[in-house]
This record gives C-alpha cells, sequence and structure tokens, in this order.
C-alpha cells in the first residue's frame, strides 16, 4: 500500500508490520540496527515509492484486490485509518484491505516470477508471515490474514493464509515493545548487528576520529578471531574453486561445451571491455544445470 510523505514522517514514531522481521533479525532486507536508526532520527526512514517494482505493485493493488474478489467471492473495503494495539501505542499497522463479512485482513503482494518458489505450495516468505501477524496484533478480534499474490505480471495469481497464532504474536509484541523500550527509547543502539549493517553503519559514522584508541574489550579479541579463521576459511575455499574451475576447464580443452546427464558446462570466449586499443579476449567458465534434457 502506498503512503504519503506525512505518513512516512509519522512512521518513526512507532513500529509498523514491514518493521517486524527486521527487528527480530528475520527480515532479508532491513536490520534492527536499520530501523532503530530510523525511528531515533538519526537516518530518514528510505523513500522507495519511486523504485519502479514499487510504484508497479501499488499500481496494480487494485487489480489484485479485484482478483481475490473474483476468486473467492468475497468483496472488500479499503482501510485508510492507522491500526493501534490496544496495549501499546508505538505498535501500530496499516492494512491494504478487510474482508466484508470475514474476521479477515488482506494484503496485496506483487511479485517477480523469480520469487515464484517461494510462494510455492504451502510457502510463505517469513517476513510477510510476520508483517500479518503484527497486524493481527494490532486487531484482537480478526482471526486471519489472507495474501494475495501476483506473480510475474501475469503468470500466476495465490491467494495463502496466516491464521492467528496468540501465543507467537504475544512473542512478537513482547520482542517489539522490548526493542522500542530499550533501544529506540534510550537511544541505545541494538546489540544485534548483521551482515547487511555496513552500510547503516558507515551512514550512521561517515568519518573516523582521530584521538586515543578506544578500549574494545575481549567480545573484539573473539570477533577478530572468528574474523581470521573465516578468512583462512575463505582463503582454503577460494582454492578449492580455484582447482574445480581449472580441472573442467582441462577437460573441455578447445571446446566451448561440454555437458554430463546433469550439467551443461561452458568456456567461452568473451571480450573483456574498457581497453580502448584492442578489446583483450578471455574464456569465461559457467556451469548451468540442466532442468530438461531436450533443452
Amino acid at each position: 500500500m502506498a503512503i504519503t510523505a506525512e505518513q512516512r514522517a509519522e512512521r518513526t514514531a512507532y513500529i509498523g508490520s514491514s518493521d517486524c522481521a527486521a527487528i527480530l533479525g528475520l527480515s532479508r532486507w532491513s536490520s534492527p540496527l536499520k530501523v532503530w536508526a530510523e525511528k531515533t532520527g538519526q537516518l530518514p526512514i528510505e523513500d522507495k515509492s519511486d523504485l519502479l517494482h514499487i510504484e508497479v505493485g501499488n499500481e496494480l493493488e487494485d487489480l489484485v484486490c479485484r482478483l481475490f474478489t473474483k476468486r473467492t467471492g468475497k468483496q472488500v473495503r479499503r482501510v485508510n485509518e492507522t491500526l493501534v494495539h490496544p496495549q501499546y501505542d508505538f505498535i501500530r499497522a496499516n492494512i491494504d484491505r478487510r474482508v466484508v463479512g470475514e474476521d479477515e485482513v488482506l494484503e496485496a503482494k506483487t511479485a517477480s516470477g523469480w520469487k515464484a518458489k517461494e510462494w510455492a505450495g504451502e510457502d510463505i516468505p517469513q517476513e510477510y508471515i510476520l508483517q500479518c501477524l503484527h497486524q493481527l496484533a494490532c486487531i484482537p478480534k480478526m482471526k486471519r490474514a489472507k495474501l494475495a499474490v501476483l506473480i510475474g505480471g501475469n503468470q500466476q495469481f495465490v491467494i495463502k493464509t496466516v491464521e492467528r497464532d496468540d501465543k507467537l504474536i504475544a512473542d512478537i509484541v513482547k520482542r517489539e515493545v522490548q526493542f522500542w523500550r530499550e533501544f529506540v527509547e534510550k537511544k541505545i543502539m541494538p546489540i544485534q548487528i548483521t551482515k547487511s549493517d555496513g552500510e547503516t553503519l558507515y551512514a550512521l559514522f561517515p568519518s573516523g576520529l582521530d584521538g586515543d584508541p578506544v578500549e574494545l574489550g575481549d567480545e573484539a579479541d573473539k570477533i577478530v578471531e572468528l574474523r581470521a579463521a573465516a578468512l583462512a576459511d575463505q582463503k582454503v575455499l577460494k582454492g578449492n574453486l580455484d582447482q574445480f574451475d581449472a580441472q573442467l576447464k582441462a577437460m573441455l580443452k578447445d571446446k566451448a561445451t561440454g555437458v554430463t546427464g546433469k550439467y551443461r558446462i561452458t568456456w567461452r570466449d568473451q571480450e573483456r571491455k574498457g581497453y580502448e586499443v584492442k578489446p583483450a579476449k578471455m574464456r569465461v567458465l559457467r556451469v548451468t544445470e540442466i532442468k530438461n534434457k531436450e533443452e
């Protein structure tokens, strides 16, 4: 659902459903640190409305809702107000629709064809499960959330259900309350740092100040040792990969393509761009799985 600039500014004052997975450390697109930085005003909330896939998703929201009605026979109505948790006013939700005559909310989603596997069978991406449970936490009388998903533009339309789970909802709310009171209100940086936090940390601390070194303590020693072990493992893995690539190249020799019962291996000529006088040629090795023997 598209939001206004005013709504975006207001979101610094509360935890929304799209923040839930990040706060729990279960988001592929955000993290506890990033949410904390946005809620405390140290970083602006990212405006993604001009991104093409977001813009297209917003434009298709009505279509997805109409398809839901057509497939299920259930009417839906738009919900414009922000819903507030009955106990904690800093936990809120904005939902796309309510299903008329049912104790259900509806979330309209779009996904690229590349994401079809995420919705296969009974699967639902965990970020959306948590988003729905957060919404249900703000509307105690609602029993479930429906997810209507248009995949690949016109390739597939699926409807998934997230049932109310009061035990899980209570745990989510408990962790959100802890996050808000211990970190946001006190403006103390979260202790959970994820692999995606590099850019956020640089935005928060773009310059290093000269002066006496800060004492980091034993925890930093442990991290440095783990880092050294990871670098050593990476070196070993890189060496193994180089050896495997060389073995495949030796099998191909002067042939550009080789096949097995499962894989297609190519070692093709490719021009290396960026050479003004004379393009430099190289051979690039690629391995792809053969999904269909007729390919």
